[in-house]
């Protein structure tokens, strides 16, 4: 191996692929997806996460950032080579055993449907259900934090019904409001404060997912879980 491949490790444990690519000139990726969204994976990035935050089992280790089956590893290049960096992280990923957070319940009102929930009927166009179903099957999942990211606050929720998955929009809005509710592919979410997306809107929740002076800013945590309940009647 050399500095200069753009996959540094590469192992095989339980069945998947884990690569571990150069991200910048100071942190690696550690990416184990290798198809639809796999809790057993994410459960094990997560006490990965946990080892080399608590335990400092690599050295130089600046900050850690848990994706969706991925891991984000910053650290200082000149208190550990990236191939030795990337051994490090292989050698841990094979003796981690999954491992869930205990997080906290949120449960979510939505209003759906209505200017606010303008994507409900074209859900019910693609899906073959009606806006009633819908709202039915989106708030009888429970939905489980997944990563944080996008933007400051934003949720991937996964538990999304299959019977709700519905590739993104061709061409995303350039601004939609805090607080809309989202569904995309195999993932849900909500919005922490207003800005573009790709997402398909279906309703709107009275929501603060996000305050610079709090701490910590994020009302949400990977490994927390979320229930929508409907509010009022689908508009």
């Amino acid at each position: 191996m050399t500095l200069f491949e753009p996959h540094l490790a590469t192992s095989h444990a339980f069945d998947t692929a884990v690569r571990i690519s150069l991200a910048g000139t100071d942190g690696l990726l550690l990416d184990v997806s290798c198809g639809p969204f796999d809790k057993q994976l994410q459960q094990r990035l997560w006490a990965l996460n946990t080892s080399l935050r608590d335990q400092h089992r690599l050295p130089g280790l600046v900050e850690t950032v848990p994706g969706v089956n991925n891991l984000l590893v910053i650290y200082d290049p000149h208190k550990i080579h990236p191939n030795a960096a990337a051994q490090v992280l292989s050698d841990l990923w094979l003796t981690t055993q999954p491992a869930p957070l205990k997080g906290n319940t949120f449960v979510i009102e939505v209003t759906y449907g209505g200017e606010r929930g303008m994507d409900l009927d074209y859900l019910a166009e693609q899906t073959g259900l009606c806006a009633d179903e819908i709202v039915t099957l989106h708030s009888a999942a429970t939905y489980t934090v997944a990563a944080i990211g996008s933007m400051p606050g934003f949720p991937y929720l996964v538990g999304l019904p299959r019977e709700l998955e519905v590739p993104r929009r061709q061409i995303p809005r350039t601004l939609i409001p805090k607080g809309s509710v989202v569904v995309a592919g195999e993932q849900a979410s909500l919005f922490p404060c207003a800005g573009p997306c790709g997402w398909h809107v279906i309703g709107h929740a009275d929501f603060d997912g996000f305050d610079s002076q709090a701490i910590p800013p994020a009302l949400l945590s990977p490994g927390d879980t979320l229930v929508f309940r409907p509010k009022g009647q689908v508009k």
